[in-house]
This record gives structure tokens, C-alpha cells and sequence, in this order.
């Protein structure tokens, strides 16, 4: 019943009682992260339903302007924490790459500035903005290292020391995305800039 479960959910676990790795779900002082989860075994889901294809073909349709809406917002995302330079970076283009912004990623000297990721989060949430990790490195999942050993990947050690996703949908104004660098600022004590 218990691996059912698990594959239910993609064989992702986000009950930190459960984890196989303790240290995957806790912080320094032992408190469970709020985006932490485990990956004991890979899930599959492939299907969809008629719905969500007939919902699917309608939004190609609208593709393209959300694209431009998210690349408009991205852009103002960089200009809004160029400010916050050289603490806060934008993840930015990789290159030859033509994202989509599926995802608003900033990288952020937590560490330099004196603040955990999850102070930060908790900060963000207390004034209403929504952040998220993407992702945990897939060879510190349980899956992964009971197959493969530990591994020293320092480029996604780096990347997930720093990473925090912002809020980024179609729906969003300018504005929105001003008040999320500003709510960062104000998180990481750096609102005088």
C-alpha cells in the first residue's frame, strides 16, 4: 500500500518523517524546509484526458502572446535586480538558448548576506509572495545515490546553494513583478538599494 502511494505521487515523497535522508528535509537547526521533497523511486504519468488535451489545444493557441507577456516580465525582473547586484543575480539565457520562462530563477548569496533560503521564503511569504526551489539536485535523491553512490557535482551543488524561483504566470503585471523585487529586497535587507 505504502509504495501505491508513492506512485501516486510520482514516487515523490514530501513527508520529511518518511525521508530516507533526514538531511534533504531539515535545516541547519533541525526545522523541516517547506519545499523540501524525496525521490525514492521514479513515477510515471503519462495520461491525460480528454479534457486537458481539448484545455491543451486551446492554450497553443495563446502561445505565443504568453510567451512575449513572460519575456516582458523577465525583462523587468533583470532591470529590478540588477539593483541588487552583485548579491542577487538573474539565472539568465544560456547560450543559443530561446526560453520560454517557465520559470523565474534568481540566484542569491545567501551565505554572503547572512540569511538561510528559508528565512527568506518565510519572509516572501509573510508579504505575500509565493517563491519555490527548482530543484533539488537529482543525485542527492535516495533513488539516484543508492544506484549511482555519491557523486560531486559542485556546478549543481553552486547553482542549488543559490537558487530561488519568483513568481512568474501570464497573469502578472509589471507591477507585481516590482512589488516581488521589492519584497526580496526588503527579505534580504537590502532595501536601501
Amino acid at each position: 500500500a505504502e509504495r501505491l502511494r508513492r506512485l501516486r505521487s510520482h514516487g515523490l515523497e514530501r513527508r520529511a518523517e518518511r525521508f530516507v535522508d533526514a538531511a534533504l528535509s531539515r535545516d541547519d537547526r533541525g526545522r523541516p524546509h517547506v519545499w523540501s521533497y524525496e525521490l525514492g523511486e521514479p513515477g510515471f504519468n503519462y495520461r491525460a484526458t480528454d479534457l486537458q488535451c481539448a484545455l491543451g489545444l486551446s492554450q497553443l493557441a495563446k502561445l505565443d502572446r504568453f510567451i512575449a507577456i513572460r519575456r516582458r516580465l523577465v525583462a523587468r525582473y533583470d532591470r529590478g535586480l540588477a539593483a541588487l547586484a552583485p548579491a542577487v543575480r538573474p539565472l539568465g539565457r544560456q547560450p543559443g538558448g530561446d526560453p520560454a520562462w517557465h520559470l523565474y530563477v534568481a540566484l542569491i548569496d545567501f551565505a554572503g548576506l547572512g540569511r538561510t533560503r528559508d528565512q527568506v521564503m518565510a519572509d516572501l511569504r509573510r508579504q505575500g509572495i509565493g517563491s519555490q526551489v527548482h530543484y533539488i539536485p537529482v543525485h542527492r535523491q535516495p533513488y539516484y545515490r543508492e544506484r549511482y553512490g555519491p557523486l560531486s557535482l559542485p556546478g549543481a551543488e553552486r547553482y542549488y546553494a543559490r537558487c530561488l524561483s519568483l513568481p512568474l504566470f501570464a497573469g502578472m503585471s509589471e507591477a507585481d513583478v516590482d512589488r516581488a523585487v521589492g519584497a526580496l529586497a526588503a527579505a534580504l535587507g537590502l532595501g536601501g538599494r
